[in-house]
């Protein structure tokens, strides 16, 4: 059974931790189950020690990764992929040297899915097998603006492309 718009959103007063001024609620996909999505997203936010952030309309997760060295970020983002494929959803993400930003969203339908929260769950863990560091870059720093540049300029990524 298809959710309507309204019951696909978390209230605004659930989420005020997250940004104390802003009304940002979660927008899920549609089909999604957003009563047992919403838990599982309010974990991985970083008012239940989680550091994950909804991104602006609240459709994504995203975060930033961080490891020793760039081979490090590279084998994390190798193991993403080969979970990526295993579970045929892709995440938005950029690479510079050993940090890299990582977002979860569905496309189509459009809003946060079971697979993004599932795939956030696993980036998590794998970071943790790639002894990822405490070195979170600033919100806004090179990783954020190549991938918000690298999405802007990609298009609908759930059309076919003209070759």
């Amino acid at each position: 059974m298809l959710k309507t718009a309204a019951s696909r959103r978390i209230s605004a007063l659930t989420l005020a931790f997250i940004r104390p001024s802003s009304t940002m609620s979660v927008c899920f996909a549609p089909g999604s189950d957003a009563d047992a999505l919403q838990p599982a997203v309010a974990s991985l936010l970083p008012p239940a020690g989680g550091r994950w952030q909804l991104t602006a309309e609240g459709r994504a997760l995203q975060r930033t990764f961080s490891f020793k060295t760039f081979a490090k970020a590279w084998d994390f983002m190798t193991a993403v992929a080969l979970q990526a494929k295993i579970h045929s959803h892709h995440p938005e993400w950029s690479n510079v040297y050993n940090t890299t930003v990582v977002r979860w969203t569905t496309h189509n339908p459009r809003g946060l899915s079971d697979k993004d929260v599932r795939l956030a769950v696993i980036c998590d863990s794998i970071a943790a097998d790639f002894q990822e560091i405490d070195a979170n870059e600033p919100a806004g720093g090179t990783a954020n603006e190549l991938l918000a540049k690298v999405v802007s300029n990609a298009g609908d990524c759930c059309t076919k492309k003209k070759v």
